[in-house]
């Protein structure tokens, strides 16, 4: 079930920094009043250093629409989101406009695009045989760009902390379509801004708001019947010091451009995406979670694909096995229950030196499970269990044990931080019974009472458990370290665009905690005396894994510090494999305890496994969740009638209504010849007045903050119910 879902985003014109990246002066003149001389100057010279010729690793939060995408993208302007909220105007495109951004994304079609040359340095962008020279610094290169081309002007001599031999990518347009596709001085403006919105829903957070910069493309795909497979192509690329050379607004050439250059930029990012009728847009890839060659599979757990076996057949098969006339059939029925219930057969490397085949089950399993008393183990083999079932060696806990004894020995923090509590508490122990036999021996205890009930009164309290044994076992219990074989033993059990429920065994967590904790433990008094400190230890660790998360709703905030340390009675989740968590990182869910969606539960962990897997822990037993589109990554575009493009106008001054479409507000939008590029500017003044004229809605300043709103498009919300 899919349905538009109201989020809450602000939209802000720019970040401008105080000051931009380059070279300055400071001079202090002081005039005295006396004597000569009079006058006294003083100066110093600094940098602020910024990218130019190459962004930092993760300064691009995402793109859109994703990298090799296919879907129906026709109308939707390209973006690109950055993690500096200053990035786009840490420098200047045109000199006049210090609100215009120096990056622009530029959009190709077909294959007119130009080719990407990853394999350059900062010479490259410098007229051939022009000295390049670095301020304050006798670094000095010599350009190679051939004659004929036009680049960045003004950037002799480099800013201090560069030099010529600097990585450089970048891309050569022929001067007509530069500027056919490149946004004008005055359409710049509007083409980027910054959004802020809350990270409750999101991944785990140390905070709770995100703010990030949004790069807008000009271009877009145009539906085309008679071709419906458009490929394009974007560039992010830097438009400094261009604004001379930038076209008019309906993309006429600039007169300081030569109509046969060709213009070399400066490129960070390029990719790929195909506008068709495939389904590779944020609510078609929700939809076509769980599809297998033959439709739609529905929701399902976190197991290796079988068919599930009747329970009267299971029946015959274990009686049969207990008479000694086990069948080929009945075999194949019992690994096929084996395989329902969540177990994968493993290769078993015995102590003897011999190899065998062992089930093995990760702590993610597709049906509750009763936590049991646990018993402090004293190795990871006394955890071994015998299936009689299908005559082999169960391994889970055995394997959990032993994980967790190597994830402590490979903490050297926390295992010397363990090892010295232990070392406390042993001590303590001794001192609590050597108080006692005193006493004993004392009688009546009247002998220097005041010495001996102070020291019994201070002896009566073991230490208590260190904060940081307390938060790497809470790290533990939410599964944070465990690798991803541990808990997805198979590929099969999670394949591509699959989305998988599953219970969290928690007699694993227990065997797990305790081989971490086993750490120092010798013998059975060892053990013995480790129960008492285990239990302590998991007492503490329970309220610091309820804290785990930074990024509450307030509400359930206050639910977490209300629970404290209560142990967990069910956390179950899911795993999502799919091109939505690398294509949206800031990808929102929530989970509920109904199907209706009245009840919301605790999440305990929302983390991101690899580029294109997200792990999610709730407190509870989860009846449904819903995937919202991200606000901070809501494409913009438009939309096509069939004889125009148009955008449908939102309201900007009613606080109640804010941003939700106006009825009636559909105007058509201004585009250059080409159909398919925008002009900007003249588009956000038809905005502005249509607003004004059909809706009293005067908005001025109109800035790239109100052109956002405006073109932004709706959020989706898909909603999962387990049934």
């Amino acid at each position: 079930m899919t349905e538009s879902v109201k989020q809450f985003v602000s939209f802000t014109q720019y970040d401008i920094p105080p000051l931009k990246s380059g070279d300055y002066t400071i001079t202090a003149t002081q005039t005295l009043n006396q004597g000569t001389p009079d006058s006294f100057v003083a100066r110093k010279r600094f940098a602020v250093p910024g990218s130019r010729f190459k962004l930092n690793g993760d300064d691009i939060l995402s793109v859109l629409p994703a990298p090799l995408a296919n879907g129906e993208f026709a109308g939707v302007m390209p973006m690109v989101a950055l993690k500096r909220t200053s990035l786009p105007w840490q420098r200047t495109s045109v000199k006049s406009e210090e609100t215009a951004p120096w990056l622009a994304i530029l959009v190709f079609m077909g294959g007119d695009h130009p080719t990407l040359n990853t394999n350059g340095t900062a010479v490259d962008v410098f007229p051939q045989g022009v000295t390049v020279t670095v301020d304050n610094s006798s670094l000095t290169g010599q350009g190679t760009m051939p004659a004929g081309y036009v680049s960045h002007p003004d950037m002799n001599p480099l800013e201090y902390g560069q030099t010529p031999t600097d990585p450089c990518s970048f891309i050569d347009i022929p001067a007509d379509m530069f500027s056919k596709v490149c946004p004008s001085a005055t359409d710049l403006p509007y083409l980027a801004h910054i959004r802020t919105t809350d990270t409750y829903d999101t991944t785990d957070n140390e905070e709770t708001s995100i703010s990030c910069a949004i790069v807008l493309a000009n271009r877009w795909p145009r539906p085309n019947a008679e071709h419906p497979d458009v490929n394009a192509q974007a560039f992010l690329v830097s438009l400094e010091n261009m604004g001379d050379l930038l076209p008019g607004d309906d993309g006429t050439p600039s007169p300081n451009l030569p109509g046969d250059a060709i213009v070399r930029l400066i490129c960070y990012r390029a990719w790929k995406f195909a506008a068709n009728d495939m389904a590779e847009r944020f609510k078609d890839l929700c939809e076509a979670l769980n599809h297998g060659q033959n439709g739609p599979g529905g929701l399902t757990t976190l197991r290796l694909p079988a068919d599930t076996p009747e329970p009267a057949d299971v029946s015959t098969a274990l009686t049969n096995q207990a008479a000694g006339r086990l069948t080929d059939a009945d075999a194949d029925v019992l690994v096929r229950n084996g395989l329902c219930l969540g177990y994968t057969a493993l290769d078993h490397h015995l102590r003897e030196a011999g190899t065998t085949v062992s089930w093995y089950r990760g702590p993610l399993v597709p049906y509750a499970i009763t936590p049991v008393a646990y018993d402090v183990a004293p190795c990871s083999d006394a955890l071994l269990r015998y299936d009689p079932q299908t005559g082999l060696f169960d391994a889970t806990y055995a394997q959990a044990w032993q994980l967790g004894q190597l994830l402590a020995l490979h903490s050297p923090s926390f295992s010397v931080a363990l090892y010295h509590w232990k070392q406390s508490l042993q001590k303590g122990v001794a001192a609590q019974e050597e108080m006692a036999l005193i006493q004993q021996k004392l009688g009546d205890g009247s002998l220097l009472p005041s010495f001996f009930a102070r020291r019994a009164t201070r002896l009566d309290q073991l230490p208590p458990v260190p904060s940081d044994i307390a938060d790497w076992v809470a790290r533990l219990k939410l599964l944070k370290g465990v690798p991803f074989s541990s808990l997805v033993p198979d590929e099969a059990m999670l394949p591509v665009e699959s989305l998988r429920f599953f219970h969290l065994d928690m007699n694993w967590i227990a065997a797990l905690v305790d081989g971490a904790f086993s750490i120092g433990r010798a013998g059975v008094d060892g053990a013995q005396r480790d129960v008492n400190a285990l239990a302590e230890t998991h007492s503490a660790a329970q309220m610091s894994a309820r804290r785990q998360r930074k990024n509450q709703h307030p509400h359930l905030a206050a639910r977490v510090a209300a629970a404290a340390n209560a142990e967990f009675e069910v956390v179950t989740g899911f795993l999502l494999r799919s091109q939505l968590v690398s294509g949206w990182p800031l990808l929102r869910i929530k989970g509920f305890a109904d199907t209706e969606g009245l009840t919301d539960l605790t999440p305990l962990r929302f983390e991101r496994l690899s580029n294109d897997v997200l792990l999610c822990l709730f407190e509870g037993e989860v009846k449904m969740i819903t995937i919202h589109e991200p606000p901070a990554q809501l494409h913009c575009g438009v939309e096509w009638d069939g004889q125009q493009y148009t955008t449908t106008l939102r309201d900007l001054t009613d606080q109640a209504d804010l941003g939700q479409q106006l009825d009636g507000g559909t105007i058509a939008v201004a585009v250059r010849p080409d159909g398919q590029t925008l002009q900007v500017a003249d588009t956000a003044r038809l905005i502005q007045s249509h607003l004004k004229t059909g809706f009293g809605q005067n908005i001025d300043p109109f800035t790239s903050a109100e052109f956002a709103v405006e073109m932004v498009q709706g959020a989706v919300k898909v909603e999962f119910k387990v049934q």
